[in-house]
């Protein structure tokens, strides 16, 4: 800001155009608190719709535009940067900078809402992770607890106790691993991606959930013997092993699924059915979303904390595909996964 503002008093003809192009949004005034100069993203920022309003003064300004009094707010502030809503959902961040010696004053306005909400999802992120972590560390303590205090207790007693240690642990194992998983995916090189048979991944997957699972019946069709994808081999599998395992925890014993794959023109289309217990309408569009789920007593049963989908859902933008769901409560639901074709 500094090296601008030096440049800006000298301020050669070209540089208007410079400054034109600034993301940041720029009001000068003068000792007079008149507006010397004013750039096209200030001018969106505050909502101003004249198409030379310098000359002005800050107050005659504010009387046109309410948000001009953020300006003239500031400058009567010992704290030099505030923040202000404009809108639901956009932040503004406003700085004030007088040079000594200087006649001129600057203001630097920045849409700050999309950090702003980055802030507030890791916060979301940190808050959701703890509560999921908690609940498991609390019955392992509560049970150690019980066999510090209580030493001689029947063999059922205990077998009972060490079981239920075990499964909190394994819980807590999965879900650091999740979310290990989901930091490690955005440093993932391109350079790991390679041709990949996604019919012969997807029976090798069959063949894992078969050996977890052996009650279960999975139909596959595919419209070719072989149908390549440029992938990450192990990230794919694991996208394809929690959408699966997803339709077998939530369809009545034995499930049943059926797996499409069909190559098109342009595209590579992966559709995975199940006749399970479905999702309702209102919480669709939120599955994907870390740390959600629909039946939450249901999915901490089976030992979930709702970021098997976060996972797919990123692992699918890592390999520049979509995915979808279409559900009915009662009769199952349908994920379908869009590939770009290799070299299409």
């Amino acid at each position: 800001m500094k090296k601008l503002i030096s440049t800006l008093s000298k301020k050669p003809q070209w540089q208007d155009q410079v400054l034109d192009h600034m993301s940041e949004g720029l009001l000068v005034i003068d000792q007079n608190q008149k507006l010397t100069y004013i750039n096209s993203r200030a001018k969106q920022l505050l909502e101003i719709s004249s198409p030379n309003p310098t000359g002005k003064s800050l107050k005659d300004l504010s009387e046109e535009n309410p948000l001009i009094k953020h300006c003239l707010e500031l400058l009567n502030r010992s704290q030099k940067l505030i923040e202000f809503s404009k809108g639901d959902n956009q932040r503004i961040e406003l700085r004030y900078v007088h040079k000594k010696n200087n006649k001129k004053q600057f203001f630097f306005l920045q849409d700050s809402s999309c950090e702003m909400k980055m802030r507030d999802m890791g916060k979301d992120f940190v808050a959701n992770a703890s509560h999921e972590l908690r609940t498991p560390i609390t019955i392992v303590r509560g049970f150690a607890e019980t066999l510090r205090d209580l030493p001689k207790i029947s063999e059922v007693m205990l077998e009972d106790i060490i079981e239920k240690i075990i499964r909190n642990c394994l819980r807590m194992s999965v879900l650091v691993k999740n979310l290990l998983t989901l930091a490690d995916l955005e440093a993932i090189p391109k350079s790991r991606f390679q041709g990949c048979d996604l019919v012969a991944l997807l029976d090798n997957c069959n063949s894992t959930l078969l050996s977890l699972h052996p009650e279960i019946r999975i139909e596959t069709l595919h419209n070719k013997e072989t149908i390549m994808v440029r992938a990450d081999p192990d990230l794919l599998e694991l996208a394809l092993m929690n959408i699966l395992e997803n339709g077998v925890k939530y369809s009545k014993t034995p499930a049943n699924l059926h797996v499409t794959i069909e190559e098109k023109k342009d595209k590579i289309r992966l559709s995975i059915k199940d006749h399970g217990i479905g999702i309702p309408p209102k919480d669709v569009e939120k599955i994907f979303d870390r740390f959600y789920t629909v039946n939450k007593a249901h999915s901490r049963r089976l030992g979930g904390a709702g970021l098997g989908l976060a996972i797919v859902k990123s692992i699918l933008t890592k390999h520049e595909g979509k995915i979808d769901v279409t559900s009915e409560v009662g009769e199952g639901t349908t994920f379908n996964l869009l590939f770009p074709k290799p070299n299409a």
